[in-house]
């Protein structure tokens, strides 16, 4: 239930509450979502639901102390964080040095299958 509506919740309110760009609603989806589902596997991992836990994380995980597979998680959390928020800066720096991060408003207003991929997105249907 948290992995659906937690997600869902981002993409269709908070989205809305920031007002921030996020057409595909990757943020929502994966970083939220992505985010829970890290957390929720050290949470809800026993060996009594999954043997494998038994032998490649028997140090980890017992039906009794679960709570250091929980800080494992948060670990990894932790970092993929910090790693796409470096990564991402970063990647964005170097693309707004080279091309740019946004179009002219001309080829906004034009529309940018149009500027750029010299088509139209949706062949006959009115433009607004």
């Amino acid at each position: 239930m948290a992995a659906g509506l937690i997600p869902w919740f981002f993409c269709y309110k908070v989205k809305g509450w920031f007002g921030y760009d996020d057409a595909l609603d990757t943020f929502g989806v994966h970083a939220v979502g992505g985010t829970i589902g890290a957390f929720l596997t050290g949470v809800l991992a026993r060996n009594s639901a999954n043997g494998n836990l038994a032998t490649n994380l028997k140090d980890y995980v017992t039906d009794s102390a679960a709570q250091r597979l929980v800080l494992e998680q948060l670990k990894a959390i932790g970092l993929t964080l910090v790693l796409a928020i470096v990564g991402t800066t970063i990647i964005a720096f170097i693309v707004k040095a080279i091309v740019g991060l946004r179009p002219t408003a001309e080829v906004e207003t034009a529309g940018l299958d149009l500027a750029e991929h010299g088509e139209e997105g949706y062949h006959g249907v009115a433009q607004l």
